[in-house]
């Protein structure tokens, strides 16, 4: 058995920034990961001189001493962009986030002047009665009105988690509008209320849409930060196993069997194991057992997501870094087109897009053929006037699961439960989207990372709540 200090169960972003400080303050680290390449869902592919990435995945933050940090990171040709990102609603695309007047517009009359008394008569109510702010659902309606609800939030939330916003716990709000501001995007929307707004609702519209930001994408796609990470780290005296199967966890005795190559080998962590893998997949790995967790476990879940990539005889079909599908008959949440990212992920005079559709291992959309769900997913693309058939000459599939955690009204509750019976001993901490069951992006999975690799540096025991409280909306 070989010791380490610590050892990584998964090597994407959050456990390979863990595993970055750890290294470099002189600890040895062991990162072990069931794929053949590091980064976890920030992973760049390539196919047929393509270069694409699981949708897409921009780096941006507020944290400005973590922005700087990544930056400088070696390895990494970084290019600066303004984000761009429409919705298709109403039969027009429109700027995403949401304009209001811009909103206002685009619908029929009728649904305009309604939605516009909505949105002035829950002003008003909102300073009279205070409202408990449970579900999604009450959150949006307590800043933008009933009526907006069902038009902004209803058809897109309910597309993608396949259930109605009033059963999803308000912190979804609090990931879904990280970074924004909300007290002055109400002032930004007072100020606007009142302008006509006159901008085109074509693909080929340039104006960017209101509140998007900078952010930052390496030019050969994200695998350059799961990369520069893991070189780190390998220049000190930790290691990176990829190609791996786990066979066993002794969480408490911090030890783990894994297979490499057919072989069977064991690791001890001297001082803690480190999970970002699915909770759901470590505790049936662990050899301690205890039914309440189960039950905890049983009433969490993940939701998978397939990506379709379509691959064009056209230079580009917008000017996008997203478009988003609200319309339930769509079979695609959004659509990401790489060379909006970056021109060295496209090869001639050719470009291509990400079309992902959540759903659920066993689900109607899951069990479909790969061949299947790309003729679906470009015959719904024609619909929407996104690309022409005779434009399309390849097509690829992948699925992936437990991409995003779920939350129902009363998940915080069970995973309080299920975290602090792993980590309540000190022997292991959770960490990451899927090892802590938070829906972050990369640039939290990076903080975290840090966070805790700092913490426990300094010798401060730090639980699930202690770090990750402030990316959550409590």
């Amino acid at each position: 058995m070989k010791n380490y200090d610590f050892i990584v169960l998964g090597a994407g972003l959050a456990g390979l920034s863990f595993g970055y400080k750890m290294s470099k303050a002189g600890y040895s680290v062991l990162l072990l990961e069931k794929e053949d390449t590091v980064g976890g869902l920030s992973r760049t592919f390539e196919h047929d001189g393509f270069k694409f990435d699981l949708c897409a995945h921009r780096f941006h933050s507020s944290n400005k001493d973590l922005l700087d940090e990544v930056l400088r990171l070696p390895g990494i040709k970084w290019n600066e962009y303004s984000q761009k990102s429409r919705i298709f609603m109403f039969d027009k695309y429109l700027k995403y986030p949401f304009e209001l007047q811009n909103l206002l517009r685009a619908m029929p009359i009728t649904e305009s002047f309604v939605s516009g008394l909505s949105f002035g008569y829950n002003l008003l109510k909102k300073q009279l009665i205070k409202k408990r702010i449970v579900s999604y659902k009450d959150w949006f309606e307590f800043y933008f009105g009933h009526k907006l609800y069902t038009i902004m939030c209803l058809p897109y939330t309910s597309k993608i988690w396949k259930i109605d916003p009033s059963l999803l716990s308000a912190d979804w709000a609090g990931q879904r509008f990280q970074g924004v501001k909300i007290k002055e995007l109400m002032k930004k929307i007072m100020r606007k209320i009142s302008k006509l707004d006159f901008s085109s609702y074509s693909l080929e519209d340039e104006e960017l849409a209101p509140d998007g930001g900078k952010f930052y994408y390496p030019e050969t796609g994200i695998q350059e930060l799961p990369d520069s990470l893991a070189k780190l780290i390998l220049t000190s005296n930790s290691e990176i196993k990829t190609n791996i199967v786990l066979n066993k966890i002794n969480d408490q005795n911090k030890e783990v069997c894994y297979k490499e190559n057919g072989s069977v080998n064991f690791a001890k962590a001297n001082k803690a194991l480190i999970n970002t893998i699915p909770l759901h997949t470590f505790y049936n790995l662990c050899t301690r057992k205890n039914k309440d967790i189960e039950k905890c476990l049983n009433e969490l879940k993940y939701m998978d997501i397939v990506f379709v990539y379509l691959f064009l005889n056209k230079k580009n079909i917008s000017n996008d870094h997203w478009l988003y599908f609200s319309d339930k008959d769509i079979i695609f949440n959004r659509s990401v087109e790489f060379r909006n990212w970056s021109k060295k992920m496209v090869r001639d005079d050719k470009t291509a897009i990400c079309l992902d559709i959540t759903c659920y291992e066993g689900d109607g959309v899951w069990k479909m053929k790969d061949e299947d769900i790309a003729e679906r997913s470009i015959n719904d693309a024609i619909k929407v006037r996104l690309i022409s058939k005779s434009d399309v000459f390849d097509s690829k599939v992948i699925r992936l699961k437990n991409a995003y955690p779920f939350y129902d009204l009363g998940y915080k509750e069970k995973l309080l439960n299920v975290v602090n019976f792993f980590e309540k001993t000190g022997s292991t901490y959770c960490l990451g989207r899927t090892g802590i069951f938070n829906y972050n992006n990369a640039d939290n999975s990076i903080e975290v990372g840090f966070e805790l690799a700092r913490k426990l540096i300094d010798g401060k025991r730090s639980t699930m709540f202690g770090y990750v409280s402030k990316y959550i909306s409590y």
